[in-house]
């Protein structure tokens, strides 16, 4: 057991009472194609208010993507530095906007995301509070049909085409228990039983996939653990950034999807000697189908040339655990 039987008591009780105030019903629910454009990590050196272009390419081509939502894994903005002050974080964040987040609002497609460790460490309480400070002011630019936005934005759920996401906030190492709680009364909701998959966005991954991330602190804690809670509360796909390498993976038939990055440094997969590249990737699920009739295809920003699944290693084995390449359909 995760939680002690009192404690989980006593949390869902509120989560659930809170749920009830704020819940509304989503219009969005039918089993359409999904394209799903995935980015992530997006920032460059500390206190940059300016991307690369990569960034730039890639949100340039979203038009020609024409993708039902897009999912960023976060990192957004380049801070956790102490000496950033709050006026240089609320202009790293309107460059987000100017660069990112008003172009794909401006084509009226969904914007999923989930907090970094350099948007929102816990730790860098200024950074929590301008990123707070920044979403909470442009909410409705994300574009969500949201199932749960009590705790917008570091952790909430909303549903695109019958598909639930939830982004919950693993921006550090440790998931707080009441994020546990509140998840697994979204996940035991009648929207979320009736979905055709469940997708949780997070931005640390279970598991170590590259070298400079191998170690406590890089990764989520337990990662067994958490693992066999997304197992046990039926989620499909867990979509991770943080490491700078596109991987997608998979571990106990649950789908573990790491990430590539946008912004600065790539990294090299452990034991995998080829030289590391950005990455986006496109996710596509078509109509009445299930999540594992899903594809998964990576793409280099410089060419848009794709990442073969071949091109990548059968399994990556890091400090806590091994992960297995995702086989396709």
């Amino acid at each position: 057991m995760y939680l002690s039987l009192s404690l989980i008591t006593s949390l869902t009780l509120c989560v659930l009472f809170t749920s009830c105030i704020t819940h509304r019903t989503p219009t969005e629910s039918k089993n359409k194609n999904l394209k799903i454009l995935l980015i992530s990590d997006l920032n460059d050196s500390y206190g940059s208010v300016t991307y690369s272009k990569e960034v730039h390419e890639v949100v340039r081509r979203v038009k020609d993507i024409n993708p039902d939502i897009i999912l960023c894994g976060g990192d957004m903005v380049a801070g956790q530095k102490a000496s950033l002050t709050a006026s240089r974080l609320d202009s790293m964040w309107s460059a987000f906007d100017q660069s990112v987040l008003t172009p794909i609002n401006i084509l009226g497609v969904p914007f999923g995301f989930t907090m970094g460790n350099h948007d929102a460490s816990p730790s860098y309480h200024l950074d929590r509070a301008a990123a707070s400070s920044f979403w909470k002011l442009n909410k409705e630019k994300a574009n969500l049909t949201y199932v749960d936005d009590t705790h917008f934005p570091y952790y909430f759920s909303y549903i695109k085409n019958n598909v639930f996401f939830i982004s919950w906030d693993a921006s550090s190492s440790a998931i707080p228990v009441e994020v546990k709680v509140w998840m697994q009364n979204q996940l035991a909701s009648s929207i979320a039983n009736k979905s055709r998959a469940r997708i949780v966005l997070g931005h640390l991954p279970l598991y170590a996939i590259v070298a400079a991330k191998n170690k406590n602190g890089e990764v989520l804690n337990d990662a067994d653990e958490t693992l066999a809670f997304l197992q046990d509360n039926n989620v499909d796909m867990y979509i991770s950034g943080h490491q700078h390498a596109y991987y997608p993976a998979t571990k106990e038939q649950v789908t573990l999807l790491h990430a590539g990055c946008l912004g600065g440094g790539p990294r090299e997969i452990l034991g995998h000697p080829v030289k590391a590249t950005k990455a986006y990737a496109i996710l596509e699920l078509p109509r009445q189908k299930k999540i594992v009739d899903i594809q998964i295809i990576g793409f280099e920003p410089a060419s848009h040339r794709h990442i073969l699944l071949e091109s990548l290693p059968d399994s990556v084995s890091g400090f806590n655990g091994r992960v297995f390449k995702w086989q396709g359909n």
